[in-house]
C-alpha cells in the first residue's frame, strides 16, 4: 500500500495567505484551493473567490463569434 507523502507539507490559505497543515485546511469547492478554518465563511473569502473568478476571463476571446 502507497505511503501517503503529504503529510508534512504546508497549504497556503488562498485568502489570508498562512500557511496551515493538512489536517487544518478544507479545498474550496468553487476555486479548489486551500482555505484555513478562520477564513472560511468570511466576507473576505467571497471578495477572493468573485476575484479569482472573474480574472478567469481576462484575455479570453470565444473562438465561436
Amino acid at each position: 500500500m502507497p505511503v501517503n507523502k503529504n503529510l508534512n507539507k504546508l497549504y497556503t490559505c488562498f485568502v489570508c495567505e498562512n500557511t496551515f497543515q493538512l489536517n487544518e485546511i478544507e479545498f474550496h469547492t468553487k476555486v479548489n484551493l486551500p482555505i484555513c478554518m478562520s477564513c472560511k465563511g468570511t466576507k473576505q473569502e467571497t471578495v477572493k473567490v468573485k476575484e479569482l473568478l472573474d480574472e478567469l476571463a481576462d484575455g479570453f476571446v470565444c473562438g465561436c463569434i
